[in-house]
């Protein structure tokens, strides 16, 4: 991001943590540079106001900085509207009423009280639309929960998941489940983001123009897509509930998995034996591939180990290349035979490459595979990379014994699929943050919290993990 973007944003979070308010002139400025005509001020601009603000008030799970995130968010979003390429977004809020920035704030403060509960005749709702939270590894940890829960919940209903065309390849394999393409652009501009919602409004009229209130219901899991509540899906909101993590997470050291099935509880009368784990339908050809895959391997007496070193994007996830390819080394000289996702974008395959490189030269056999998993028979190499869809690499972790990756999608995946893993924390903003998103499951997890310590601390804590899988 410029300069003028970073400093811009640091004086709105400054004076939001000295008590002082928020300064709209100061968002107005922000916002001009996010939606100026040249694309790399309004990238800057963008950046600022997502990864510099946005974002660290979302990840505190603090309720002043949620309302804070409001308060800016809805005077983006008026911002937004007065634009002339806005016109249907403003047409569309106008239609619910909602005129104002205030007319946004009164309707979401009504939304996350905790005394909205849910329909007393669960059993006439025909179809629940469940929104996704945009990222994989959230929907794994979060949605999934809330999918699972809707079955019980609604036994009548079809489960509609607005989300991600990746999504199939994790959701996909269950017939009532209907998954509905949603595309949020996460690294579009101001507009694109809103116009994302205006295609799950459509997709919800579209599929319930024969229907009448009552006969569906819309849990929106604190979706991006609807900025957290800010943005309507439906008239009075009748049927619509939206989980907010903050007004239900009354236990400091719960896990978001644990905060949505308390949710759920307190707006559908459940019970603690209502509580739900993550949970995957992976599609059969993902899980036919995988075990036909181990099998060409079966002259191998060890175990394998699947290992994603992948971060989103976010590098202060990661520890170093050295500690990535100590780590591999150490599980092939312990004799598990490793399965490396390569990774996503550039950056992540050259690290890969570097450490297959490194290998290499200490006489390792290295086999690559791709999505459709061909090997020969036999084939005894020490690792094994693999480069492909989502759908393929659960998979692959549903077949392994072990998983290990950093605070990213892997995780969640394995949890949900009770492998046990070795999950390394690193670059979190809070010790809140990082409890909230430790993996929830019923399968073993071990947690290295890195931040803060140094790297030889770190690999000899990991090592002294895996050597107990021998």
């Amino acid at each position: 991001m410029t300069k003028r973007a970073k400093v811009i944003a640091q004086k709105i979070m400054e004076e939001h943590c000295l008590g002082i308010g928020i300064d709209k002139q100061r968002v107005k400025e922000l916002f001009d540079l996010a939606t100026h005509i040249d694309e790399s001020v309004a990238k800057s601009g963008i950046d600022a106001t997502f990864k510099a603000i946005i974002e660290p008030l979302n990840d505190s799970f603090n309720a002043a900085d949620r309302d804070v995130y409001y308060e800016i968010f809805s005077y983006v979003i008026q911002l937004i509207r007065d634009l002339p390429e806005a016109v249907y977004i403003d047409e569309t809020l106008k239609a619910f009423g909602l005129f104002t920035q205030q007319d946004l704030l009164d309707r979401v403060r009504d939304l996350i009280l905790p005394d909205k509960v849910g329909p007393v005749q669960r059993h006439n709702v025909k179809k629940v639309f469940v929104l996704s939270r945009v990222t994989i590894g959230a929907d794994v940890a979060i949605t999934s929960i809330i999918i699972e829960r809707s079955k019980k919940l609604f036994p009548n209903a079809l489960i509609c998941f607005l989300a991600n065309s990746k999504n199939y390849e994790l959701f996909g394999g269950e017939e009532n489940i209907k998954i509905i393409p949603m595309d949020y652009q996460r690294r579009g501009g101001l507009i694109s983001r809103l116009e994302s919602w205006l295609h799950a409004l459509e997709s919800i009229n579209s599929e319930t123009e024969d229907m009448e209130p009552g006969e569906y219901a819309i849990i929106d899991s604190n979706s991006r897509v609807t900025q957290l509540g800010l943005l309507p899906l439906v008239k009075n909101d009748t049927g619509y509930y939206l989980f907010e993590p903050l007004a239900h997470a009354d236990e400091e050291m719960r896990k978001l998995g644990e905060d949505v099935n308390e949710w759920l509880n307190k707006v559908f009368e459940g019970t603690i034996g209502d509580f739900t784990y993550p949970s995957l339908s992976i599609p059969a050809r993902y899980n036919e591939a995988a075990k036909e895959f181990y099998q060409k391997l079966v002259e191998y007496k060890g175990f394998v180990v699947t290992v994603n070193f992948g971060v989103g994007g976010n590098d202060d996830k990661r520890v170093s290349d050295d500690f990535e390819f100590e780590v591999v080394l150490h599980l092939i000289e312990q004799g598990a035979k490793v399965i490396l996702d390569e990774g996503f974008g550039e950056d992540e395959i050259e690290r890969s490459e570097r450490i297959m490189d490194l290998l290499k030269s200490r006489g390792k056999a290295i086999m690559r595979v791709n999505e459709d998993l061909s090997c020969a028979a036999g084939s005894k190499p020490d690792l094994i990379t693999y480069k492909g869809s989502i759908g393929q690499f659960a998979a692959l972790i549903s077949q392994s014994q072990f998983y290990v990756g950093y605070d990213s999608m892997g995780q969640h995946v394995a949890a949900a699929l009770e492998i046990p893993e070795l999950v390394i924390f690193n670059g979190y903003p809070s010790e809140k943050f990082s409890r909230k998103w430790h993996p929830y499951g019923h399968g073993k997890i071990k947690i290295i919290h890195a931040e803060g310590k140094a790297e030889e601390e770190i690999l000899e804590s990991t090592k002294n993990v895996l050597s107990m899988l021998s």
